[in-house]
């Protein structure tokens, strides 16, 4: 019975993640523009769009990104071309294989901790039934967030990891995902290691053998080379931290500067700078379990929220907080409460926290104690009649709020982004067969990317004939000229235009426009 609740899990699942996914969210956003056109230059011709021969650190528009994600969408973009779909298909097929191993490890972690086999089936579930439709992971499942994969890895290779405590023979595929999520996304470089160097800790009698022992110092070797190879990315990463926040930094300066003519020991202790920035980071880690983070709003990004939607229901956290209650009771040591803790770090230390992206990892050991809590309490549940329609009732109306602002309302609240529209624009455009100058609006966006990949652009070409932007001062660039197109800031550069694509806020010459698309103008030009 449970195998087949399990497999129509599985089902849904796929549904809710694949169904409309080019359609849903309507528009590429610009990190997953840049991952579809680098992985497409790859397949072409092996390089990226710089020019860089199979790099480990794609430098993309400054901001430098990850590879895993990038390679691994080489083989959609193979099978089903440069589109949408291909972009997303890794994140949407994570988001599944998430649900499946939440479920194997929620079973395989509350048999360690001895519940009663009936309780461990509801447990393990509810837990993958809840990850198969949460806000949160639904939300991330439908874009090409290289977080979403990382988070798959991840869990996968923490079912693996379980099971290698009695069988060593699972603990090297389990080492190897660790691995490879650190190829995935910078999260990962942080929370891993704290994550098994705790688990080791708490297991340490079962890695006493020779041959663990050896993979686990292979695993370290390995881990130490992918940090070194990755040092590019971390170190333009360190730009989002709060150590590097000019607003943070200033503000510590001055108030400093003024505490230490009043009172010196203040100044030396409290405003020490070690321990401002331990306040900070301390701060914007609680805010990682406030209500707002959780429950009403999400994140601070706000392309990454729901209208009126945090990452969670309200029933999630409740059954959460009477599992973790009932586990701290009796198995205070249990591995879980570890990843809870250890989760929010990566977003703490950035200065827009609290960050669901950089949070993900919080996503999965939440709905484990939800479901734990759902299965501690069904007892009581049964015994009352009333309470287990009125229980599902009230996640049914969860669920139909969450589709109807994540299908209704989310669209009209991207339709405000930059990308929203360009698509139909520009494929619009293509098909009128211009052979020159084709302008479109907005460098510092990266709209460059968005010709490239809808009209299947040359990356050889790319390659060879861009004319690029010199570095801000986060060091982003920004491709602004190739082979018929331009993209401009100021309408006054364009020079015998045949097209062009512009926000609908844009004028060109006071002359209405030929076409609208969203937020798009075209015109097309005798």
């Amino acid at each position: 019975m449970k195998n087949k609740l399990l497999l129509v899990i599985i089902f849904l699942a796929i549904a809710v993640r694949f169904i409309g996914l080019t359609k849903l969210p309507p528009a590429l956003n610009r990190d997953e523009a840049a991952i579809g056109w680098n992985a497409y230059s790859i397949l072409k011709t092996l390089k990226d769009e710089h020019g860089q021969f199979l790099p480990l650190a794609f430098k993309s528009i400054g901001d430098y990104k990850m590879p895993l994600y990038i390679y691994a969408s080489i083989l959609p973009m193979k099978i089903f071309g440069l589109n949408d779909f291909s972009i997303r298909f890794w994140s949407a097929l994570s988001g599944v294989i998430s649900v499946i191993a939440v479920y194997f490890i929620t079973f395989q972690l509350l048999k360690i901790a001895k519940l009663k086999s009936k309780q461990i089936q509801i447990a393990s579930i509810s837990a993958s039934l809840l990850m198969a439709f949460n806000p949160w992971a639904v939300f991330y499942s439908r874009i090409g967030f290289e977080a979403n994969l990382s988070l798959a890895l991840f869990l996968v290779g923490f079912c693996l990891l379980l099971k290698g405590l009695q069988k060593t023979k699972f603990l090297y595929p389990s080492l190897i995902l660790f691995l490879l999520s650190f190829l995935t996304y910078s999260s990962s470089l942080i929370f891993i290691p704290l994550f098994l160097t705790v688990f080791i800790f708490i297991n340490r009698q079962s890695f006493t053998q020779k041959p663990k022992l050896i993979s686990l110092l292979l695993f370290v070797l390995a881990s130490a080379f992918i940090f070194k190879s990755l040092w590019t990315i971390s170190a333009q990463k360190s730009n989002i931290t709060v150590f590097s926040d000019p607003t943070i930094i200033d503000t510590y300066n001055k108030t400093r500067t003024q505490i230490y003519n009043q009172n010196i020991f203040l100044a030396r202790t409290w405003w020490n700078k070690n321990v401002y920035f331990a306040r900070v980071i301390a701060k914007n880690y609680f805010k990682t379990f406030t209500p707002k983070f959780l429950l009403t709003q999400g994140g601070n990004h706000p392309w990454h929220q729901v209208p009126g939607m945090g990452n969670f229901y309200y029933l999630e956290i409740l059954f959460a907080l009477i599992g973790s209650i009932w586990l701290l009771k009796r198995h205070s040591k249990i591995i879980l409460f570890s990843w809870l803790l250890l989760a929010p770090l990566a977003s703490a230390i950035t200065i827009d926290a609290p960050h669901s992206t950089r949070s993900l990892y919080l996503l999965p050991v939440v709905l484990i104690f939800s479901g734990l809590g759902l299965a501690v309490s069904w007892k009581k549940i049964k015994s009352q009649q009333i309470i287990l329609p009125i229980l599902s009732m009230l996640y049914i109306l969860s669920l139909a709020s969450f589709a109807y602002r994540y299908i209704l309302l989310y669209p009209q609240k991207l339709s405000k982004s930059p990308s929203y529209g360009l698509k139909q624009a520009i494929q619009f455009v293509d098909k009128k067969n211009i052979q020159e100058n084709i302008y479109l609006y907005n460098i510092d966006d990266s709209t460059y990317l968005y010709p490239l990949i809808y009209t299947n652009f040359d990356p050889a070409d790319f390659q060879q004939n861009t004319v690029w932007t010199k570095p801000d001062s986060a060091g982003i660039i920004n491709a602004y000229q190739f082979n018929k197109f331009t993209v401009v800031n100021d309408l006054r550069d364009m020079k015998n235009p045949q097209a062009v694509i512009l926000p609908i806020s844009e004028k060109y010459k006071n002359l209405q426009s030929d076409f609208t698309f969203a937020n798009y103008q075209v015109y097309i030009i005798d």
